[in-house]
């Protein structure tokens, strides 16, 4: 049975997204890459997903995008949702300002106005003097903020991020962790905004995050809640433990 839908009128207290249930394949001879997932998202948490690779976490997102849809089981989601994924993924002939602007896509809004909020935006993340250059001609750290702020411009109720920190050095991945904190907390919009993140760094993982989900073979085998304050630090051992008790659920060669 194929079912994706999208809940828009459902009552609040719902959560913002549901997987019940959910199997997936890329195709009826081949096998499973998701089994029996299930797992709610409630609205303004900051939700990661965490495992082996290969184990299905980016399909997952892929799902909840209505990029493809479940073999079987019910993928419910009831936010307007926007993407971030890994090295920004920016047009390389767009400048970074139209790229932003590309946020409003399927939107009937005037160019000025696109442009007025791509540019906040961009401002937001303190690299509005970049408005004018190319992908090429921009850090790793700049292409993800530009990738994120295309993601925020049209003040989406769900952010979606595949990976954010796969090619950024240790100190540009400590800075945009701050900045996903503080964009959590309602820095661009009124309310906290819900997250929904795949990463293969627990380390990362525990430093943000309010749950962790381990996909691990095709399916979520544990979701840790962590009640923590923020800022954290994984000199705290709280955090150490928590780190290492998650990393015991996952395949010690893909451990990072």
């Amino acid at each position: 049975m194929l079912s994706a839908i999208n809940l828009n009128n459902m009552e609040s207290n719902q959560p913002a997204l549901s997987l019940k249930d959910v199997s997936f394949s890329y195709g009826p001879h081949l096998p499973m890459t998701l089994r029996d997932v299930s797992f709610d998202v409630q609205p303004g948490s900051l939700t990661v997903i965490v495992g082996p690779s290969g184990g299905g976490k980016s399909t997952i997102l892929r799902l909840v995008t209505g990029l493809n849809l479940p073999t079987s089981g019910i993928v419910a989601n009831t936010a307007r949702t926007r993407m971030v994924f890994q090295s920004g993924a920016l047009l390389p002939w767009a400048t970074a300002l139209d790229n932003v602007k590309l946020g409003f896509t399927g939107q009937k809004v005037r160019d000025a106005y696109a442009t007025k909020k791509a540019l906040d935006m961009l401002a937001e993340f303190g690299i509005r003097e970049l408005a004018g250059h190319y992908p090429r001609e921009l850090s790793g750290g700049q292409r993800q903020r530009v990738g994120i702020a295309r993601a925020l411009v049209s003040s989406p109720e769900l952010l979606l991020l595949d990976e954010p920190f796969s090619a950024l050095d240790v100190e540009t991945t400590a800075h945009l962790r701050d900045e996903l904190l503080r964009i959590h907390a309602g820095s661009t919009t009124k309310d906290p905004i819900t997250m929904l993140m795949v990463s293969h760094s627990v380390e990362d993982a525990v430093l943000l995050a309010d749950t962790v989900l381990v996909c691990a073979g095709g399916t979520i085998v544990q979701e840790i809640p962590i009640d923590l304050p923020h800022p954290r630090s994984l000199n705290d051992a709280k955090i150490s433990d928590l780190v290492a008790k998650i990393k015991a659920y996952i395949p010690k060669s893909d451990i990072s």
